[in-house]
């Protein structure tokens, strides 16, 4: 299932699809076209959740192997999801409900405000984990919504 947009009243809600939602550059435009789509149909919110196990499991490692030579262009892209989420003119709620792992705990933090179920799911940052190192812009997102000591074990151990 790819990305879907619906709207309750005047909230629009993102869903981020079914699977791991991992950000293939497919993805990435698909859910840029739905966030044109919940400005141009005049949203007041905007709630962004997904279905199954998975909120998003982070960047799309099997395609960033196959094209390397694309690395610092798919980093730019995945980027400016995080920067259009961060400025979105009106409010985001990322509605975690399930696993958020790497760039998909980025896209919840880049929310205007998260909430997550207690019961399923983990919120974690594995760069660490798999020697991928955080961008200036990931590192100040991560250090601008966590306290500083939530931000350094953050990023530092992996905890889930």
């Amino acid at each position: 299932m790819t990305a879907t947009l619906r709207f309750e009243d005047k909230i629009a809600v993102l869903d981020l699809g079914e699977d791991e939602n991992r950000f293939s550059p497919d993805w990435l435009d698909s859910v840029d076209k739905l966030l044109d789509q919940a400005l141009s149909e005049g949203a007041h919110a905007l709630v962004t959740t997904a279905t199954g196990k998975f909120y998003s499991n982070g960047l799309d490692l099997d395609w960033l192997g196959a094209n390397g030579d694309k690395a610092k262009w798919y980093v730019q892209q995945v980027q400016s999801l995080f920067a259009r989420m961060l400025t979105f003119p009106m409010p985001t709620v990322a509605a975690v409900n399930g696993h958020a792992f790497g760039a998909g705990a980025m896209l919840g933090i880049a929310h205007d405000y998260r909430v997550m179920r207690d019961d399923r799911g983990y919120y974690c940052f594995p760069e660490v984990d798999i020697n991928i190192p955080f961008t200036e812009g990931m590192a100040a997102l991560i250090q601008a919504k966590l306290s500083p000591a939530s931000a350094i074990v953050a990023m530092t151990t992996g905890r889930r």
